[in-house]
């Protein structure tokens, strides 16, 4: 049982991973191509469901509030307001590395338990053979072999079971944390964007 969950999270999570991964790529090169912000919005986040795309998603709304709205555009004012969109995205940033971190800690679990399980599968299968020989009174290799048997079994059953969800956590684990830094470092870009709009929309010729 606990094999099938593990290699059912395994294959799901590779799976996503690889549609992310794909995403993102697709994203950032129509990203490296847009003028600006409303550009990146027409020409990416219909088409894409990347974390990038998320993340920008979720900070857009409050971007597009405060660049629509105008109004004071003092130094202290615009800190405010960048203030706010940092933290849309930084929220938003967690929530995509929660939402990918989902079920790992199921393969967590697998790889740390499934060895003991086994171990505890070799014990028995040592005191059946042990069993055995109180019973027949000899120590013989027909007696011992199906105890010794089971108990490589077992042992063998807990490893195939505890590496597969162990090697798979610690590869997915090392994934999301490339992704938080992708993501952090697009937050900064987004931020970059932000302030020379903020700029450009405060200066005496897009006043007139």
């Amino acid at each position: 049982m606990g094999s099938i969950a593990s290699w059912a999270i395994i294959l799901n999570k590779w799976f996503a991973f690889r549609r992310v991964d794909s995403e993102n790529r697709r994203f950032l090169i129509l990203f490296s191509k847009a003028e600006d912000l409303e550009a990146i919005h027409r020409k990416t986040l219909k088409r894409n469901g990347g974390s990038l795309a998320v993340i920008l998603a979720a900070a857009l709304s409050k971007i597009d509030g405060f660049l629509s709205k105008g109004g004071d555009s003092s130094v202290e004012n615009d800190g405010l307001r960048l203030s706010v969109i940092e933290r849309t995205l930084q929220g938003a940033i967690q929530d995509e590395i929660t939402h990918q971190e989902r079920h790992l800690h199921v393969l967590a679990t697998i790889g740390n338990t499934a060895p003991f399980v086994g171990l505890l599968g070799t014990v028995w299968g040592i005191m059946g053979a042990f069993e055995e020989i109180g019973r027949q009174g000899s120590a013989n290799i027909a007696v011992v072999a199906p105890g010794v048997a089971e108990a490589l079994v077992n042992t063998a059953a807990g490893l195939f079971v505890a590496i597969p969800a162990a090697v798979a956590y610690n590869l997915y684990v090392n994934q999301i944390r490339k992704m938080h830094v992708q993501l952090d470092v697009f937050s900064s870009e987004v931020i970059s964007l932000v302030q020379e709009k903020m700029i450009e929309t405060s200066s005496p010729e897009s006043v007139r």
